[in-house]
């Protein structure tokens, strides 16, 4: 290339070719792989390394190229020509890393009955056409040469990226369509924790407006899904085998997609969060000490924790530990340990059975398969989980089930 009248439509060619580094913006494949195997991880290496050596080539290339625009001599043009044409050749590598990746998304068995067209094959025929642009850049000597396979390569980097957004788009409302799923089961656990809590005489107020809050989200989601559904059921742009047909339709549709998909995540993460905040509201009402005061007889069965207090008499067992004051009057049945814990209180562990009673007692039972019966005046607080029932004028609130009549 010694001939100065070729210079000027090679400098076009130059700057032409510095619009192709937008292949490094588009970086790989979109969509994390959380205990990816060996296989796509070599994918990786090798394209971050073809992306390393694109750079450094493109750095050389635009070296080169200012060179040549300061001097116009026939050995700076020479060095541009080199440049250009190991600039074209790793842009075609970095490519087909790209395509490498995608090839195995497409593939993972996860994903395998997603796709119903046969991606793999148009990625295939994807990967030899870039080869065959190669070819033409090694065997490039004008700078029409060089122009032509530059414009290639370029209009068919359109193609592949909307291909890539188009396979990927499949893959993302498979994943949504799952993930909805699981919301409608939350959905349900959302109702069957509010239930619970009012069975047990709670307040949900709140949860119920958190849980119609998110149910209405949800809807906006599935609606969102549904439009996404549709434009991927016209896939406008592309053929019924998932090629390019119409750049600027599948360009249109993909925008449309794309603009669908990001608002999902966006509500889907919202959801998340509403999700998160009922089950923390739920838990602290969840957490509540449950409290019976009045007159009368309670019957309890759970695990947990008990503890009576007033002028009463109480017949209990449980596995666990019972903590008595010292003005009740105790007996038991079992052949455990009895401590004195302090100046005020007395604890016995392995009683098997015990009837505590007296006027201004503390009675608290620790552990589980717990069973009383309390009667007289006073206050019994139970925290854990379990059933009851009470007789005469207790007022009942809190976490153990409600059961028989009050």
């Amino acid at each position: 290339m010694k001939n100065k009248n070729i210079l000027t439509p090679l400098i076009t060619a130059m700057f032409i070719l510095s619009l192709f580094s937008a292949v490094t913006s588009a970086d790989t494949p979109k969509e994390q792989y959380e205990g990816a195997n060996e296989q796509y991880w070599s994918y990786k290496e090798k394209y971050d390394m073809a992306k390393g050596k694109f750079e450094d080539s493109k750095k050389q290339y635009e070296t080169a190229k200012l060179k040549f625009r300061s001097s116009k001599a026939n050995n700076s043009m020479d060095e541009l020509e080199n440049y250009t044409k190991a600039y074209l050749e790793d842009a075609t590598d970095i490519i087909i890393a790209h395509l490498s990746i995608l090839k195995y998304r497409v593939e993972n068995p996860g994903n395998i009955g997603t796709i119903t067209f046969k991606a793999s094959d148009n990625i295939n025929k994807r990967v030899t056409e870039i080869e065959d642009i190669r070819t033409k850049v090694q065997q490039a000597e004008t700078p029409k040469e060089f122009v032509n396979s530059d414009q290639e390569l370029r209009d068919l980097w359109v193609k592949i990226k909307l291909e890539t957004n188009y396979y990927s788009g499949i893959l993302i409302n498979n994943r949504i369509g799952q993930f909805l799923v699981k919301v409608d089961n939350a959905s349900g656990r959302m109702d069957a924790v509010i239930q619970r809590l009012k069975d047990q005489g709670k307040d949900t107020t709140k949860l119920e407006e958190e849980a119609s809050s998110f149910n209405n989200l949800v809807n906006e989601i599935k609606e969102n899904h549904e439009s996404t559904l549709d434009l991927y059921a016209n896939h406008k742009g592309f053929d019924s085998n998932g090629m390019v047909i119409n750049n600027q339709d599948a360009q249109t549709f993909i925008q449309q997609s794309n603009n669908l998909q990001r608002d999902t995540f966006k509500k889907l993460k919202d959801a998340n969060q509403q999700l998160r905040d009922f089950f923390q509201d739920s838990k602290k009402l969840i957490d509540e000490k449950m409290e019976v005061k009045g007159k009368g007889t309670l019957t309890a069965n759970g695990n947990g924790n008990a503890t009576i207090k007033g002028d009463v008499t109480v017949t209990l067992s449980a596995d666990g530990s019972l903590l008595v004051s010292k003005n009740a009057v105790v007996s038991t049945d079992g052949k455990g340990i009895k401590e004195i814990i302090d100046d005020d209180t007395i604890k016995y562990q392995g009683f098997g059975s015990a009837t505590i009673s007296g006027e201004n007692i503390r009675v608290e039972v620790s552990g589980n398969s717990i069973n009383l019966i309390a009667t007289g005046r006073g206050s019994a607080v139970l925290k854990g989980s379990g059933t009851y029932h009470t007789d005469k004028d207790f007022s009942v609130s809190g976490e153990w089930k409600k059961e028989g009549k009050i």
